[in-house]
């Protein structure tokens, strides 16, 4: 697999609110592997982005969860320098 740039995820209170120090973790394809990391003071984390090394695929993010409980279900296909903010689970 290779490294074809970065996406980022905000981590938000529902006033919209950085989180910091929440557990984000993603799941790349259906078992291509999960990636854990945590966000920074203004609630951001930033992922690599995988692709298969034949081909060089995208592979897509299936899930993405924050501190374990799942917050997005939604296959994307992340390009690099993508963003997006996603709620504090409840």
């Amino acid at each position: 697999m290779s490294d074809k740039g970065s996406f980022s995820i905000r981590v938000v209170e529902r006033d919209g609110d950085p989180v910091e120090g929440a557990n984000d973790s993603y799941q790349c394809g259906r078992i291509s592997g999960v990636g854990t990391e945590r966000t920074d003071d203004e609630g951001w984390v930033k992922f690599s982005i995988i692709a298969e090394v034949i081909g060089s695929v995208v592979i897509p993010i299936r899930r993405i969860w924050v501190n374990g409980v799942e917050v997005s279900d939604n296959v994307i296909y992340p390009e690099d320098g993508d963003s997006r903010s996603l709620c504090l689970p409840k």
